[in-house]
Formats: structure tokens, sequence, C-alpha cells
């Protein structure tokens, strides 16, 4: 059974979200102890500054068990002293698969269409391939959903206006200072949404920029890339008081600019200042948006700007759900037919028996050429059954993820000698 437990932005606040979140390093280990402790096959885990997600693939029929131990391991693993149990959701057979294929998609995004979660659940499926985590099952359900997600982008408009956190955190730049042009801009952390958000800076206008990330490397070649000046990431307050705009977009997992980081500078700053905190957990003190002058955005902030652009995009939705619904009937057609194959085995090895038994019961009573015919005849009529037979179970099993009478279908297709 395939199924997914899992925690977002429509279960969950930020500050439930982040102590849930789940670095790369984590994710061999913790999966590696889920993999222990339950009776899973297969195991994918991703996390995003929206979701923290675990989907498993297991021979048990009650994912719910599983599903309770794994919330148990997370509270655990991640010391969580706090009981978040009821802040989770878990489906099951097609719910889950279907709600895969909507995250993908970006149907399920807080922004609607993002472009950004696609490769965020790549990078996830590609690491936890590497680490041996995954099988047949799940390799075969993520790559059917990264299918789903470029047919849903190429054949509807859902992309229509932002498409990620970063465009939408541009635009409130915009809202709150107007021209950005002349705007200096601190960027710290260099990886994707930092990249992406940056990059839409600049096409807004920007042009005045730092850049600084723990990795010095790195941040030189964004500047190589977009332009702009690098500093250490040890100097980085030095140029707090300055910037206009402040990015935040690192995996630090905690707090790099303060309350009493905005607070020693705020007083001298005779325009706004924005801040913009793309990270889960949190770069910035949520505390420094009291301050006067200080604008502080968050991800759950982006909220607002998500509604209005998901009102522009209602009517693709519909479509995307079409997709969504034939690509995960497709898969499912796979899964069945995955299951029948001992089955198909069982059919056509015994039918092969029992021509083989027979024509060796029959050689002496035929001469060579008769009984060459004879074979030839038995091996089409055993042929034709086969298909007929295996054409029929497929049919009986089409859309369903549970054939309840596979057990009793493959005992009756055994041969038994009395």
């Amino acid at each position: 059974m395939i199924a997914v437990l899992g925690i977002n932005h429509k279960t969950a606040s930020v500050d439930i979200r982040e102590s849930f979140y789940i670095s790369g390093n984590m994710v061999g280990p913790l999966s590696e102890e889920i993999l222990q402790k339950t009776n899973i096959l297969e195991i994918l885990i991703f996390s995003t500054c929206n979701r923290t997600e675990v989907y498993f693939y297991t021979k048990s029929s009650c994912h719910k068990e599983e599903s309770a131990i794994i919330i148990d391991i997370l509270h655990d693993f991640l010391d969580c002293n706090e009981d978040y149990s009821g802040s989770f959701y878990s489906y099951k057979k097609s719910a889950a698969i279907k709600h895969l294929f909507r995250v993908t998609s970006g149907v399920d995004s807080m922004l609607v269409g993002e472009v950004q979660i696609v490769n965020q659940v790549k990078e996830a499926y590609l690491l936890c391939t590497k680490l041996a985590l995954t099988d047949a099952v799940l390799m075969r359900l993520f790559q059917k959903s990264f299918e789903t997600s470029k047919r849903v982008r190429s054949e509807t408009n859902i992309q229509k206006g932002a498409t990620s956190i970063s465009y939408v955190a541009t635009d409130l730049c915009i809202d709150k200072l107007g021209d950005i042009k002349d705007k200096k801009v601190l960027l710290i952390g260099t990886g994707e949404a930092g990249e992406k958000a940056l990059n839409h800076v600049k096409k807004r206008g920007g042009r005045n920029f730092i850049i600084s990330n723990r990795t010095l490397k790195s941040a030189e070649c964004l500047a190589g890339k977009i332009g702009g000046t690098v500093i250490p990431f040890e100097e980085c307050s030095k140029y707090f008081a300055e910037s206009d705009i402040i990015i935040t977009a690192t995996n630090a997992g905690k707090h790099i600019i303060s309350y009493s980081d905005v607070k020693s500078y705020a007083g001298t700053r005779s325009e706004p200042q924005m801040l913009i905190d793309l990270s889960v957990p949190r770069n910035i003190d949520e505390s420094a948006g009291e301050i006067k002058n200080i604008n502080l955005m968050g991800v759950d902030d982006l909220q607002v700007v998500t509604d209005k652009t998901t009102r522009m995009r209602t009517e693709s939705l519909a479509q995307a759900e079409e997709i969504i619904d034939v690509m995960t009937a497709e898969y499912l057609q796979w899964f069945n037919n995955r299951k029948l194959r001992s089955i198909i085995k069982t059919i056509t090895t015994n039918l092969q028996q029992v021509q083989e038994q027979e024509l060796s019961n029959s050689r002496k009573c035929y001469s060579p050429e008769e009984f060459l015919l004879i074979k030839e005849y038995s091996d089409r009529l055993s042929q034709k059954y086969s298909r007929l037979l295996i054409k029929s179970l497929k049919k009986l099993s089409n859309g369903q993820q549970d054939v309840s009478e596979l057990k009793k279908i493959k005992e009756l297709f055994k041969i038994h000698e009395d």
C-alpha cells in the first residue's frame, strides 16, 4: 500500500512547520530509523518551507498504525516536546498518489502554480534514490509525478502571474518601497530561493546588490551571473543599516538577524526597510517586525498575495485536476498490473505444465509428423487461453489498488496432483 504522512501550510503555522523541518543530512538516519521500527519497504522524505511529507510503501494494510509510529519518531528525532500530531494529515492508496501529483504540479502550493516545488521534490527523490531508500514502486510513482507536473504546466495556464514565493516577495517590496531601481539589496543565502529572489528584483529594475553566503565561492558565482558585491558571511551585520531590502534564504536553522540587531540601527534610517525571510526555520527574529519603519515578511505573510494570484488561476485548476486524475489512473493501472505478475506467471506456467504432461503421455500414439501437428495446435490453444485469462484478470483489477480475490485466483490456477 502507498501512503503519505505530512504537515503543511494548510494544517500548521510556520512556527510549527519549522519544528518539523528536515534537512538533507537528516533524511538518511531518520529514514533508517523509520524502516527499522515499521514494516515499511520504501520511503521518501522531503521538506520545504511550506511542508514536510513522508511517502512510504508497505505491505501492511493499516497505514494509520504506520503513520502514528512515524509521527512519534519525528517528534523524538527532532526533539519536539509539544504534541503536534493533530497538525498532520495522512492519505493512502489513490488519495496519496493524487496528493503527490497535486503537490508536484503546484496545485497544492501556497502559491498555486509555483515552479520551485517540482525541483525541490526532484532533489528529494534523487537523494532518497541515492541512499537506496526507494525501489520500483516509489521510483515509478515519483517519475510519474514529474510527468504529471510537466503536463499540467504545459497544457494549462496555471503559471499565469506570479509563480514563485520569490516573485511574490519582490512584488511586496515594490508595494512598500515603490521604485526599487536605486534601492540597496542585501541577499544572505545563495540557494535556489535566494537566486530567484535576486533575479526577480533585477528584472523589476534593481541593480545595487550585496551578496553573502557561508560558502564564499557560491556568493561569487551568483554575483558573476547577476552582478553585485560579495561580502563575507561574518560581515553581514555591517551592511544591515544601509540596506533598503534584506533577503534571507539560508538553511541555517536559526535566527541570523535578531531583534537587537535591527533595533540598534533602525533609528538611524529615514526610510522604511524591507526584511524578507524566505527561510524555514526562520532566519529573522519575528519580533523585529514590530520596530518602527521595519517591514518584515515571512513565508506565511505571502498568503495575501497568494490568494489574489490563486483567484486568477481558478479556471486552470479544473483542467489541472482532470490531468491529475488521468495520470493517477495510469499509475494505478501499472501498480495493479505489477501486483498481478505472480498470478500471470502461475497461469502461464501451469498451462504449459498441463500441455507438456499431456503431450508426453500421448507421444507414443502418433507418428512424428502427427505429433508435430498436435503440438503446434496445443501451443496455439494454450497461448490463446492464457491471453484471454490474463486479459480478463487485468480487466477485473482495473482501477483498484487492492484486489481482494488475488489469492483465491492464484490458488485456482495452481495444479494439485492427487
